[in-house]
């Protein structure tokens, strides 16, 4: 719910249709309709991160490993129709400023999807410097959010994936040095 209609949008109704379960359960189980919020965008993040790791672990070049992140971004938006983004950067717009909750978990989460990739790049070219792995991950995780923002306005899988693709290429000579 939270993802699609973001916070403001949702209501404690809304999620005890959606779930079946009662307010009072919700309620008792979580303190508050925020608490129930933080919880749903942290189990979100850990996701996001989780795919990271797994798009990184991949056994094929470097070049391969982004590129098979960003086809499963591609995939995850076509999925949902229309696209409803990505929840950690629109609670970002929505809530970020307000909530230092969300301005936090949102930093930490970019942070550790940007440490997974430096992970990778060091393996695949140790000699680059650490600085150079940090601005080129950070480059990668920054395209990624893009490619979702993207779906927003241009929810058709082909475009995604032609931009996605763009993306790859105008990498590609750094992530092979």
């Amino acid at each position: 719910m939270f993802w699609e209609k973001g916070f403001q949008g949702t209501s404690m109704t809304d999620v005890a249709v959606a779930t079946g379960v009662g307010n009072g359960s919700i309620y008792a189980a979580y303190g508050s309709k925020a608490g129930l919020f933080l919880v749903v965008l942290e189990r979100y993040c850990a996701t996001r991160v989780e795919l990271v790791r797994v798009a990184m672990r991949g056994e094929g070049s470097t070049v391969d490993a982004v590129r098979g992140f960003f086809e499963t971004i591609v995939d995850d938006c076509a999925r949902h129709r229309p696209s409803w983004g990505c929840l950690m950067l629109t609670s970002m717009a929505e809530l970020g400023r307000q909530w230092p909750e969300v301005a936090e978990l949102t930093l930490r989460t970019v942070r550790e999807m940007q440490d997974v990739v430096i992970e990778r790049l060091r393996r695949a070219s140790p000699h680059e410097s650490a600085s150079s792995r940090r601005d080129l991950a950070a480059t990668i995780v920054l395209a990624s959010q893009a490619i979702l923002q993207a779906s927003l306005l241009e929810p058709e899988p082909v475009r995604l994936r032609r931009f996605a693709l763009s993306s790859v290429e105008r990498l590609a000579p750094r992530l092979a040095a």
